[in-house]
Order: structure tokens, then C-alpha cells, then sequence
């Protein structure tokens, strides 16, 4: 507790060195911004083992399902504002009878708030945000980073600008007080909190480097399940450090980005979108994050422009339980924007490494069509709780998988302004080493349709 006490008052403290002027000149009002999607996709057969026995949850999926969020912020008259994001639906339709309620996977209902906060501007140099947020670090901005994309947080953080240098202290609370799945305590200060600092430069108009550091404390208390199928061990605090760096950057033609991580060996895939609770049953684990091994990873794609054609290779790696963030990816392998078709989540079941040959073409203003042929070899983790856990780890399909192809497109076209249409389709192979159900190597196909309108 007195290592947060000390970062929030340094956060304060950082605010009053910078502030001259606590009242500003703004224009005090309610803007309303926001965004909608709906996809339709399509997925074919799940594997079937070598006795022709279905192992997935159906045959072939074809579904769809919408979303719409608004964004809402009210700006005073001294500069300081209120800002919030109101998320509608997000859900698979067609079961019309409980739309209104008992459906979500998160709350129990189809409308909730991800981002509820408020900023106070004590200087031109220095901003102070508090509340509930989604935070982004990395090159692409908000478009699928590596290491820490649209992690939910709940705390403060800092927004200092000093010239072409931008720093972001914070300090953010991941889980308060201990929930043992039969009572809850709120009263006490057994938490789970996360904090440290990110940069970023931009060292010129076309380059930007950036990185970030932090360390996670875990005061929770290990709670032992009851039953013979419980692993003491699998209940660890969830503590370490953790860091991220970054650049991009174009010199001509030729363009590059990457990204590199690290995560102590408590802490791989604590990036993830799950909330990490040390409580569980005796047929789950209880505990989603954590491995003995530090865990790395990383990505580059440099690429090369030629008049309308955009060429690179895609190359990454993650070792020791290493997770990148669940949105991180191309078509089948990874999620990105077709999570709704994503066979296999990268950085899962074991280390993988990977190399994508991947071109766009922008063919008009309104049509791009952008190609991926990708390669994965995966040190496949073939025992069940040997080796890292992480999201996803030792499910089924996963922990066997040896290597996997993939081809697959994205067609992108602009309605008009701010409402485009994305058409994606792929094909993957993969190979398994090892599996308990003995699956056949068989491939899968699947198509996605995404509309999405910005405004």
C-alpha cells in the first residue's frame, strides 16, 4: 500500500512542479462521437479424431452479431472533462427471447460502461486522468499492438508532454481485494495493483520510438480449492516486472515496425482480456496467468513500397509462456479485427515462431486488398499442465499443435466516409505432433463479412 501512496503522490506532486495556471480557456459542452459493427462469418467443421468423432462444440458455425458504443465527454469550462464509453449488444443474435438481459458474457446484460474517468488539466505540460479506462501502448496507436492493446484498467495515470516526448506514470488497481468464490473482501488492502511508466518519442516526423516498464505486486491470498484435482502450486500471486519496446518509422520507401515484450514468469499473459482470480474448480485451473519461466516476445515487419503495392515480411517469435495480446495477429492464426474466425491464438500451447509474406494493394481510393501467407512452427507444450499455463493453454486442439500454414485475404471497401465494409477469407493447415484425442490434420476454411461506420 505505501508503494502506491508514493506513486500517487508522485503523480500529484509531478502536477503541481508543471502547473502555472489551473483555469484554461475551453469550450464547456457535451460532444458525442462513437462507432457500430456487424459481422457475419462463417466457420467450417471442427477436427474430428482419427474414429471420425466430432471433438469441437458443432459441425460448422455460420452466425453473426453487432455492436454499437458510444463515446461520450463533457468538457468544462476550465479545460477539465468527464469522459465515458456506453458498449450495446456485442452478442451472437438469435436468441431473441433474452436480448434484453441474462446474455453478456461479462455482466449479465446487453448494455454496460468500459470507460468511465476524468481528466484535470493543471498545465499545458501536465494532465491527471482517474477512473475506469482502456489503455493502449505501442506503435500502431490503437490498431492491434503487440504487447499491451486495450488492456481494462481501473486508476490513474499521468499524460506529460515535454516537446516531442510524451510520458504516461500510472498506477492501476487489476483486482481489489480477495474473492474466494464464497465471500468477497472489499475491506481490506490484499490487492492486485500494477504500475510503472511509458514513453514515447518521435524523434522526427517519420520516426517514433517508445517503451514501457512496470512492475506488478500481488498482496491476494492464496486460496487452496477442495478436492484431489487441485495443484497447490497453481495458486501463485501474480507479481513482477514486466516491459515493452517499440519503433516505427519510414525512410523512403522502405517502412519498419516492431515490438518487443517481456513478462516475469508470474505475469505471462496477464495482457490477456481475463481477469485473473486465484480461485477455481477442481476440473479448471483456477489461476489463467503465470509460469516459472520469464517469458519473451516479439515482432518486425519491415516492408517496401512500390507505387500502390505495399510488400514486407512479417516475422515473430514468443518463448516461456509469452502471450501477446489476444487482438495481435492476421486471419486464422491470431485474432486481429476477424476474432469471430481466428482458429488458434498466438503465443498458445507452446513458443512459437512465424514468418508472413504479406502485400496490399491499394487498388482505388475505396477498394484495398491485403494478402497474408503465413507459416507458424510451435514447440508444442504435449502434457497437460507441463509447462506455462497462459490463457488458452491445454485446451484442446492447442497444446498439440506442431505447425500450421495459413493463406488468407482481406478486402476492404469504403461505402463512404467514415463507413467502410471488410470482406476476409482463409485457409489454414495445421500439423499436430502429439494429442490425447488423436485428431486428424484436417483443414479449415472460414469467411467473414464486417461492416463498420464510424461517427
Amino acid at each position: 500500500m505505501k508503494k502506491v501512496l508514493l506513486t500517487g503522490a508522485a503523480l500529484m506532486l509531478v502536477g503541481g512542479m508543471v502547473s502555472t495556471d489551473a483555469s484554461y480557456a475551453a469550450e464547456p459542452g457535451v460532444k458525442i462521437t462513437g462507432d457500430a459493427r456487424v459481422r457475419l462469418w462463417y466457420m467450417s467443421e471442427e477436427y474430428k479424431d482419427n474414429f471420425g468423432n466430432k471433438v469441437g462444440e458443432y459441425d460448422s458455425d455460420t452466425s453473426m452479431d453487432s455492436r454499437v458504443r458510444l463515446n461520450i465527454k463533457g468538457t468544462a469550462a476550465g479545460g477539465s472533462y468527464a469522459a465515458v464509453r456506453i458498449r450495446m449488444m456485442e452478442n451472437v443474435m438469435g436468441d431473441g427471447d433474452t436480448d434484453g438481459g441474462s446474455i453478456h458474457r461479462n455482466n449479465n446484460d446487453n448494455i454496460w460502461v468500459d470507460k468511465a474517468y476524468v481528466g484535470i488539466p493543471f498545465s499545458d505540460m501536465f494532465t491527471l486522468e482517474a477512473g475506469k479506462n482502456r489503455q493502449t501502448y505501442g506503435p500502431l496507436g490503437a490498431t492491434y499492438n503487440f504487447f499491451y492493446d486495450d488492456v481494462h484498467v481501473t486508476g490513474l495515470r499521468g499524460i506529460v508532454k515535454l516537446d516531442n516526448v510524451e510520458i504516461n506514470p500510472f498506477v492501476e488497481w487489476m483486482e481489489e481485494a480477495q474473492n474466494d468464490g464464497t465471500t468477497t473482501d472489499k475491506n481490506q488492502d490484499n490487492d492486485e495493483i500494477r504500475f510503472g511508466a511509458h514513453v514515447k518519442a518521435k524523434l522526427n516526423k517519420d520516426w517514433t520510438v517508445g517503451g514501457m516498464l512496470g512492475y506488478q505486486s500481488d498482496e491476494r491470498d492464496e486460496v487452496a480449492g477442495a478436492g484431489p484435482f487441485f495443484y497447490e502450486d497453481e495458486f501463485v500471486n501474480n507479481e513482477g516486472f514486466f516491459g515493452s519496446l517499440y519503433v516505427k518509422g519510414q525512410s523512403g520507401q522502405f517502412g519498419i515496425v516492431g515490438e518487443l515484450g517481456i513478462t516475469d514468469g508470474d505475469l505471462n499473459g496477464f495482457n490477456s482480456w481475463y481477469n485473473d482470480s486465484v480461485t477455481g474448480s477442481a476440473t479448471q485451473y483456477a489461476d489463467l496467468i503465470g509460469s516459472d519461466d520469464t517469458g519473451f516476445g516479439g515482432y518486425i515487419f519491415p516492408n517496401y513500397q512500390i507505387d500502390k503495392l505495399n510488400i514486407g515480411l512479417h516475422l515473430g517469435f514468443t518463448d516461456g509462456g509469452f502471450v501477446p495480446d489476444r487482438a495481435y495477429g492476421f486471419v486464422m492464426l491470431g485474432g486481429t479485427d476477424n476474432s469471430k474466425i481466428t482458429k488458434y491464438a498466438i503465443g498458445t500451447g507452446g513458443d512459437w515462431l512465424w514468418a508472413g509474406l504479406v502485400a496490399s494493394y491499394q487498388i482505388n481510393e475505396s477498394l484495398k486488398l491485403t494478402g497474408n501467407f503465413v507459416y507458424a512452427d510451435v514447440d508444442a507444450w504435449t502434457e497437460y499442465g507441463d509447462g506455462p499455463k497462459g490463457a488458452w493453454a491445454g485446451e484442446l486442439n492447442e497444446e498439440a499443435l506442431d505447425s500450421a500454414w495459413e493463406l488468407s485475404a482481406v478486402l476492404q471497401y469504403t461505402i463512404s466516409k467514415g463507413a467502410d465494409v471488410y470482406f476476409s477469407a482463409g485457409y489454414l493447415k495445421p500439423d499436430f505432433e502429439y494429442s490425447n484425442y488423436m485428431l486428424e490434420d484436417d483443414a479449415a476454411f472460414a469467411a467473414l463479412t464486417r461492416f463498420e461506420l464510424k461517427f
